[in-house]
């Protein structure tokens, strides 16, 4: 099982804090059968230093190797207007280096997703939308537009057991719109790693769960 989203990288955005943590995170996502584990760190128009995460994530791998795991270095980015020429810079990093990037929107502004993620796809890339269920403005019209047209949805774990959200994940579910899931965790609290109430609802939809527990594209 892959977690394709997660604040484990210390000390560089509001995740973990310092390398025990990270640690602590990923020691949970073993006990949890998660054999791949991927970083997304936030970026956004105020926040672009490859190279330190790059860094802290080289010194990472050397601080867990005695760790049964495989890790992989991504971000999550917050969208701005820019964002093209930023990514096609190598400002910001896509999903281990490949064509997939972790995207995310404003949960408050209306954002036109689907076109605002056109360009992005007529140029080779594929937008992975991070947590789509914290959009409430988006119809279902819309995720379905924004599926078709070559996007990859992600939900959140814990967003499985949440009943604000319980209308999303049973059409998500429904249509098999699911591509990946990842914890999104930050700390040991709150937002830590999770997956039971997800993986329970899963089993009950035999082809999202396959699909969500290969070994996803941007790992081969």
């Amino acid at each position: 099982m892959t977690d394709i989203h997660t604040h484990i990288l210390p000390g560089v955005d509001d995740g973990s804090k310092n390398l025990e943590i990270s640690r602590s995170l990923i020691q949970l996502e073993i006990e949890n059968g998660v054999k791949d584990v991927v970083l997304t760190p936030h970026q956004n128009e105020k926040n672009i230093n490859p190279d330190k995460l790059k860094d802290t994530f080289t010194k990472l791998l050397e601080d867990t190797k005695d760790l049964d795991v495989n890790l992989y270095l991504g971000s999550e980015i917050y969208y701005y207007e820019n964002m093209m020429d930023d990514l096609k810079a190598g400002k910001l990093l896509t999903l281990n280096n490949t064509k997939y990037f972790l995207v995310e929107f404003s949960t408050r502004m209306v954002t036109p997703v689907a076109e605002k993620m056109y360009d992005f796809i007529v140029s080779g890339y594929i937008p992975v939308i991070a947590h789509i269920e914290r959009f409430p403005y988006l119809t279902a019209e819309e995720i379905l537009e924004i599926h078709k047209m070559g996007c990859k949805i992600q939900v959140n774990t814990k967003a499985f057991g949440q009943k604000p959200f319980k209308k999303v994940i049973k059409f998500l579910l429904k249509n098999n719109l699911i591509d990946y899931i990842g914890t999104d965790c930050h700390d040991l609290n709150e937002r830590s790693v999770e997956y039971d109430k997800c993986l329970k609802v899963l089993k009950k939809y035999p082809e999202t769960l396959n699909k969500v527990m290969a070994k996803p594209e941007i790992l081969n």
